[in-house]
């Protein structure tokens, strides 16, 4: 079997709010972005990976009252947890702390010596950079 890329999808339930966080707060390269009768989406270069995010159609009933159980659905990012590996924790979290404040905790010792830090995407994503 040939795995040409490894994808995490995020479903935003903020859309606009959510690609920021990817794009301008982590600072991901945005590779491809796509509006069509079914949703939106953009896809984040993550190293040799990709973040892709969904959203809904421009005009979608969403915050009129009406739920949509694919984008406002509370259980995966309680179980997700997307790593990020970086050369140094330091240096990401300096970076990330200047166009951010949202990182609760700091920089912490692993218990296999190396370092890291987590924030949280607009959707309450886990994002744990790990120095590798």
């Amino acid at each position: 079997m040939e795995i040409r890329q490894f994808r995490v999808v995020v479903k935003a339930h903020d859309f606009d709010r959510t690609c920021r966080f990817y794009g301008e707060v982590l600072a991901l390269p945005r590779l491809q972005t796509w509006d069509r009768e079914g949703g939106r989406g953009a896809l984040f270069q993550a190293g040799t990976g990709a973040i892709e995010v969904l959203g809904r159609a421009h005009g979608a009933d969403a915050g009129r009252g009406r739920r949509d159980e694919v984008f406002d659905y509370q259980g995966p990012q309680h179980k997700l947890t997307v790593v990020l590996a970086v050369p140094s924790a330091e240096k990401a979290y300096e970076e990330l702390i200047f166009r951010d404040q949202n990182i609760p905790g700091g920089l912490k010792k692993e218990p296999d010596g190396s370092l890291a830090f987590e924030t949280h995407d607009p959707d309450g994503v886990k994002i744990v950079f790990r120095e590798s």
